[in-house]
């Protein structure tokens, strides 16, 4: 019943067994061997160094940034352990010559206030000027094209006219950058129907830059003559009287040995043309002496028809002119916006206010 194996016959089939199992396991020992990397210097890597510890407390802090500083220098030009790395960066240094950002709305957050020269531009008035309608706040808006920054302190001062505020400072609300616009929101409190105000607009140190004056309805100050003082006498300033037309005539010419004058010249010459918007000019008229006195202050120019935008009724001479000398007027011009023709008339009157000579300057603004 049972089949019986000789020795020989048992070595063989163990011998067979064991055959198997050593093919087995060198296949084994084969897959795993491929997942095996070879050297580290394959790769370009050098191994590193092996330390007995993660950390050495025993030395100064200077002293480890040194090292990773020396680290970090050496191997400078190695591949780094992140790949989008290329090599090693000093932050430090990076930041020092790192350049301030050119985003216009940052840099004027970071603008410091500065001081240096004013100068402004006139840009409109809310509401215009001659407006008959009633309103609370006169806008007076200006471009700072000067090199100062316009903080707070700096105002509108009144000066001449009648004052519409019933008060004498009018501050500006926020700071304007040079280049930036700026509107004086200045209170209106009176109800007359017509008015004529002037301001100066002036920096911290208050030191005026520009004037200005504004005109409601017709521009006459309902509260003072419209008529000029024709007597010669009168050399101050009448905000009235520039926007009222004068219909007067010059005395008769007088001429003798003694007193005698002739007109010179004009400069500008009559029929000039002025550029618009609120400025001044300047008007010079030379007269020679003809006579055998000399002249001195006691001798005048006198106002005596058209438009008076020179804010006086007479200019005294300044200086003394011997006879056969020439003597010089120099008179400063109100200009406005209006673009319109203009003229105004005057003539030399002697200390007992005879008319040595006259003449009327015509002009444009436009």
């Amino acid at each position: 019943m049972f089949k019986m194996f000789t020795g020989t016959q048992r070595f063989t089939i163990n011998s067979m067994r064991s055959n198997h199992c050593f093919v087995v396991l060198f296949l084994c020992f084969f897959l795993v061997s491929c997942n095996v990397p070879s050297a580290r210097k394959d790769i370009g890597i050098a191994p590193a160094a092996t330390n007995a510890v993660l950390w050495n407390l025993n030395i100064s802090a200077a002293t480890a940034a040194k090292t990773d500083r020396d680290q970090i220098t050496n191997t400078a030009e190695n591949p780094t352990a992140t790949p989008q790395l290329i090599k090693a960066v000093n932050f430090e240094e990076a930041f020092s010559h790192a350049q301030p950002s050119s985003d216009t709305a940052a840099s004027q957050i970071s603008r410091p206030l500065s001081s240096g020269s004013d100068r402004a531009e006139w840009l409109y008035f809310s509401p215009q000027e001659y407006t008959t309608n009633a309103f609370d706040t006169l806008y007076a808006a200006f471009r700072n094209t000067g090199d100062s920054t316009w903080t707070e302190a700096y105002y509108l001062e009144f000066y001449a006219g009648m004052n519409p505020t019933g008060k004498d400072r009018t501050e500006l609300s926020k700071i304007v950058y040079p280049g930036d616009q700026a509107s004086f929101e200045i209170p209106i409190t009176k109800t007359d129907s017509s008015w004529k105000a002037c301001w100066l607009l002036k920096n911290p140190a208050g030191e005026s830059f520009y004037d200005f004056c504004y005109n409601h309805g017709s521009g006459v100050n309902a509260a003072q003559s419209a008529q000029t003082n024709n007597s010669g006498n009168s050399s101050g300033f009448d905000p009235s009287h520039p926007f009222h037309k004068t219909e007067g005539s010059a005395p008769a010419r007088f001429s003798s040995a003694e007193l005698s004058a002739e007109l010179v010249s004009l400069d500008p010459a009559s029929g000039h043309s002025f550029q618009a918007y609120d400025h001044y000019e300047s008007l010079s008229a030379a007269f020679i002496n003809n006579g055998t006195s000399s002249w001195d202050s006691s001798f005048s120019l006198v106002f005596y028809s058209g438009y008076n935008w020179m804010h006086v009724n007479s200019s005294p001479l300044s200086g003394n002119v011997a006879p056969g000398e020439t003597a010089v007027f120099n008179m400063p011009m109100e200009i406005y916006e209006d673009n319109d023709r203009w003229f105004t008339c005057w003539y030399l009157a002697a200390p007992d206010g005879k008319n040595l000579a006259d003449f009327c300057f015509n002009y444009f603004t436009g």
